[in-house]
């Protein structure tokens, strides 16, 4: 932390935000994952396409290639 201190204040700053983007994009994919698991298993429970859409905010045809993708 020390060394960061002595770069100058813009980068040191933005050597300090890269932990935090970092955590932030984890986050990002995880509640990605999520929504794909939630959206895998509302197909095989039979929900209408334009329903897992509307619960999910994924677009159709990411739907459908989660759906392909189940049948391989």
């Amino acid at each position: 932390m020390q060394e960061v201190n002595k770069l100058d204040p813009e980068l040191a700053s933005k050597i300090m935000e890269l932990p935090i983007s970092y955590e932030e994009k984890g986050k990002e994919i995880g509640r990605n994952e999520a929504t794909r698991r939630i959206a895998q298993n509302m197909i095989k429970d039979g929900f209408p396409l334009n329903t897992i859409a509307k619960i999910t905010e994924l677009p159709v045809e990411e739907i459908k290639r989660i759906m392909e993708k189940g049948n391989e």
